[in-house]
């Protein structure tokens, strides 16, 4: 069990690494942003929103997430 924590947390800190490279000039909550939505993409391997919504694990609501998600992509 031990191996697979240690490789979920260093493909996560892969991922995080390079979406700080790609979103280095956007804000803060931008960058959190584009790591959650990429962690969530590669995580589940689809784009869709729900899928993505599920993968990360929040606290609220799956409804409102998805509202913000979408209202956050039309930015």
């Amino acid at each position: 069990m031990t191996y697979s924590n240690t490789k979920t947390y260093t493909l996560k800190r892969d991922i995080l690494s390079f979406t700080n490279k790609i979103s280095n000039k956007l804000s803060k909550p931008d960058r959190k942003f584009t790591a959650d939505i990429t962690y969530g993409m590669l995580a589940t391997g689809s784009c869709l929103l729900t899928d993505v919504v599920d993968q990360l694990h929040e606290d609220t609501k799956k409804d409102m997430l998805l509202h913000i998600l979408f209202f956050v992509l039309l930015l």
